[in-house]
């Protein structure tokens, strides 16, 4: 995919001749490019609406997108104020679709909630000033900040905190106070939902 690069001339005209011809994954993939991008530059060019599925992206693309477990996006949804509403797929199956410009304002609303330093430039369609800024300060963050959990870890943080404080463990683990506290809150929710019967 495309890092930060402009939009050509040809780019631009290619769009134009070929928007409501060919789907957006396939304009994507020829523009070499995501296919939020491409939808977000078609409006900006007034090209219009192609579908209105093309609206929505799932909680599943938006875990992605921003380099997130899916489970935290869900608890985004349910806990974070994140709107999104429950569509049936071709196959029947219920799921989270959240609209691009809702995700957008989420997310300027929650910087604390991802690690930048992971996101594409111009991943979600375009770079906002805040996101801008936002990577400018990641990139101070110590490196395991926003530190992917490996299974080991999360065995290794139930343990420990059977007998110790999420500052104690943050210690032990290199991690910050916040992060332990973010995760055992993450894990107690994830139990409430295997209780309830809810596949998580």
């Amino acid at each position: 995919m495309a890092s930060g690069r402009m939009w050509t001339k040809e780019d631009k005209e290619y769009l134009d001749e070929k928007w409501g011809i060919n789907s957006i994954p396939y304009l994507a993939k020829k523009l070499n490019r995501t296919w939020i991008a491409v939808n977000l530059k078609a409006k900006r060019m007034g090209l219009g609406p192609s579908t209105r599925a093309d609206e929505y992206i799932t909680a599943n693309q938006v875990a992605l997108l921003l380099k997130v477990d899916r489970h935290a996006v869900t608890r985004w949804i349910i806990d974070h104020d994140l709107k999104a509403t429950k569509r049936v797929t071709l196959f029947k199956k219920k799921c989270w679709m959240i609209r691009h410009c809702n995700l957008c304002k989420w997310s300027k609303n929650n910087q604390d909630k991802f690690d930048s330093r992971r996101i594409e430039i111009f991943a979600l369609g375009y770079e906002p000033l805040w996101l801008q800024e936002k990577r400018k300060r990641d990139r101070e963050l110590p490196k395991n900040s926003f530190k992917k959990w490996t299974a080991f870890d999360v065995q290794k943080i139930i343990i420990y905190s059977k007998d110790m404080t999420y500052k104690r463990i943050a210690e032990i683990m290199g991690r910050s106070y916040d992060s332990i506290e973010r995760k055992m809150g993450r894990l107690s929710y994830q139990s409430n939902l295997l209780e309830k019967g809810v596949e998580v």
